[in-house]
Parts: C-alpha cells; sequence; structure tokens
C-alpha cells in the first residue's frame, strides 16, 4: 500500500526543506511526497526543487489558501 504525506507549502523558506527530507528519511518505502507551494513569494519553491527523489511530487499554485493547497494535493 503506497502511503502519500502531503505539504502545504506557503512562505516556508526557512523550514520546507527540512520537512521534505524528514518525510524523505522515513522507512516505509511505498512512499510519495506531495508538496503544494501555494502561491510562495520567498525562497520556497526553489528549496523544494532541490530535491530530485522521485516519490516528491511539486505543485505550484497561486496563493488560495491552505484549504485548497491540501486539496490540490489529494487530487
Amino acid at each position: 500500500m503506497k502511503v502519500s504525506i502531503l505539504i502545504p507549502c506557503f512562505n516556508a523558506e526557512s523550514f520546507v526543506a527540512e520537512t521534505i527530507q524528514s518525510a524523505l528519511n522515513q522507512s516505509y518505502e511505498q512512499l510519495e511526497i506531495i508538496v503544494v507551494d501555494d502561491g510562495s513569494n520567498d525562497g520556497s519553491a526553489e528549496q523544494i526543487a532541490k530535491h530530485s527523489d522521485p516519490r516528491l511530487q511539486m505543485i505550484s499554485q497561486s496563493n488560495r489558501g491552505h484549504s485548497a493547497a491540501v486539496n490540490a494535493a489529494f487530487a
């Protein structure tokens, strides 16, 4: 069974890389990580893009709020 970790992100440059790395470090192998950059205007998108792990997917959208970011990750 695949486990999905959903990470909504807005202006989280200072900790999003550490959050992603923590998810990637999990021992469970059937894992996907979906990060939704909700229109950040800091360096969040660049921090996310630094990770090249195939289990990681980034979705970018204009700022629509936390709920919209979570819904985009679910979709």
